[in-house]
């Protein structure tokens, strides 16, 4: 998936280092394709929708790395463990499998009951054990990551990946998810794009959001197991899996242009 695969583990470093508060930046985008929903989701918001045609969507975005909102930020530490709680149908979908992402797989279910002791009681203690598996378990597939740019395949289900070993962001996302909803933590996938021209890093990716009760959608990235993203990664879809994002292949959304015209 362009630079981005080979690049953005190293834009990560430092993260943690990011000041207390960061002000929003405002980003022009045009694609061929844009989940407006999915982008006017915190920390995004779509402020303009300036072109909309079957072919290109063109709009003004801010969108500022939740890791600054240290009011928010501070619940995740504190988010409960909730296996079984009645969540809301629209969070409660998130937990149902697909057929790329088996969260029933008895393999699913033979990692799980190795992996968590079952005495977790924080969402986050569940999480990190995710991250961990899923950026332990795979190594990245570059021949696959260069199938999936040019649109000449799409991602792989989840019993595959474990066949595999191996994998793209969206592979390592699908791994991840399927743990977490097999452990009852809602978690969907976001694809986007991340724009750093200061590192000269810029191409499509892959994550996962997990739902924590008191703090909402929160942003984790399986490939790098990392709890926050840098300035620079910008959602664009979001679904059950990459079918349900409304992507059929990545050149969907291509081209991608973006400007930063506000901000840092």
């Amino acid at each position: 998936m362009k630079r981005i695969l080979l690049l953005f583990s190293a834009a990560l470093t430092g993260i943690i280092s990011l000041p207390a508060q960061v002000r929003p930046v405002t980003y022009r985008i045009s694609a061929g394709n844009i989940d407006l929903k999915a982008a006017d989701t915190y920390p995004q918001k779509v402020l303009k929708v300036l072109e909309r045609s079957d072919t290109l969507i063109r709009i003004e975005l801010s969108a500022f790395p939740p890791v600054a909102d240290t009011v928010r930020r501070g619940l995740t530490k504190t988010a409960p463990y909730l296996p079984g709680y009645a969540w809301p149908d629209s969070v409660a979908r998130y937990l149902e499998p697909t057929a790329l992402i088996r969260s029933d797989s008895p393999r699913i279910k033979a990692i799980a009951d190795t992996l968590f002791t079952g005495d977790e009681t924080l969402a986050i203690d569940v999480i990190r054990k995710g991250l961990e598996f899923a950026k332990n378990y795979l190594t990245f597939d570059l021949q696959l990551a260069m199938e999936l740019d040019a649109g000449r395949c799409t991602t792989l289900p989840v019993d595959s990946i474990l066949d595999r070993r191996k994998g793209t962001c969206s592979e390592y996302t699908n791994l991840f998810i399927a743990l977490m909803r097999h452990k009852g933590i809602p978690t969907r996938m976001a694809v986007g794009y991340v724009y750093m021209p200061q590192s000269d890093v810029e191409g499509s990716h892959a994550w996962a959001e997990c739902y924590l009760k008191g703090y909402g959608w929160f942003t984790v990235d399986p490939q790098n197991a990392v709890l926050w993203f840098p300035q620079g990664v910008i959602k664009l879809f979001h679904g059950k899996d990459f079918i349900d994002c409304n992507i059929r292949t990545l050149p969907d959304m291509y081209p991608v242009k973006i400007r930063i015209i506000d901000g840092q």
